[in-house]
């Protein structure tokens, strides 16, 4: 099945800024399955979407699920 995962702001690991990628799956792929296929360690994402809805590490996606990673914020 394919996903399209989206990166938000400065994922350390991956390329800095919003970007959309296609990525193929196995059928009951978790977003943490999908974290770790990119290299991704926890505290890298603050947030994840899936179809624009508040998702979980947990969360099994379906074919053409959209996944948003954002990174954490942080200010002052």
């Amino acid at each position: 099945m394919v996903i399209y995962v989206k990166t938000v702001g400065t994922v350390k690991s991956l390329d800095e800024g919003t970007k959309l990628v296609a990525l193929e799956v196995p059928e009951g792929t978790s977003v943490s399955q999908v974290l770790e296929r990119l290299s991704l360690k926890d505290w890298e994402i603050g947030f994840i979407l899936i179809n624009k809805i508040r998702g979980a590490r947990e969360s099994i996606l379906k074919d053409q699920d959209q996944l948003t990673l954002i990174a954490p914020l942080a200010g002052g």
